[in-house]
């Protein structure tokens, strides 16, 4: 048994995995080890839980997090800067 343990990825290699795979598809052999380390291991499989929605909250919001046009800054009123003046001023005398 100790020796398919040796064939599986670790879980630091199915961390780069996980990612290739979603960037493309990657080879039969490779596939099924992932699989099997998928099935033992929960942590992992909670990774690539989090992966998928990373990228699918990325893909259904992308032009969300792409807005050119910022909102316009926050300002203070005319009557809150007074106040502060009012307030910087009798704090010097």
């Amino acid at each position: 048994m100790s020796w398919m343990f040796r064939m599986l990825p670790t879980c630091r290699d199915m961390a780069r995995l996980l990612s290739d795979s979603m960037e493309g598809r990657l080879p039969i052999h490779v596939r099924m080890r992932m699989s099997l380390h998928l099935r033992m291991c929960v942590l992992c499989e909670g990774y690539k839980r989090h992966l998928a929605l990373i990228r699918n909250v990325l893909r259904k919001d992308s032009a969300r997090l792409i807005e050119t046009d910022r909102p316009e800054e926050p300002r203070l009123s005319p009557e809150a800067k007074e106040r502060i003046r009012r307030a910087v001023e009798s704090s010097r005398k």
